[in-house]
């Protein structure tokens, strides 16, 4: 018997954003290298998601700009009024 979870609207919105965010970092992907097929693309994209928490760990830079993001983010959910600023 398979377990059912009951799927927000908002959760799956934001799945559709990461999935077009993840599609934009796999054409990025090929405008770097355009001989890049796109399995080969998508490889490689998920390749640098694997690798990112080592990229955070070695940039403090980008885990100072993750926290202003998160903090951002989570400033508009309780003040809902407010747009969110993109830096």
């Amino acid at each position: 018997m398979t377990k059912k979870y009951k799927i927000s609207s908002k959760a799956v919105d934001t799945k559709i954003l990461a999935i077009y965010a993840l599609d934009q970092l796999i054409e990025y992907m090929r405008t770097i290298d355009p001989d890049l097929k796109p399995d080969e693309a998508t490889l490689l994209a998920a390749i640098t998601l694997h690798s990112l928490p080592e990229l955070f760990q070695e940039n403090p830079l980008l885990v100072n700009r993750f926290r202003e993001a998160a903090a951002e983010i989570k400033h508009k959910k309780r003040n809902p009024q407010q747009p969110i600023t993109n830096n």
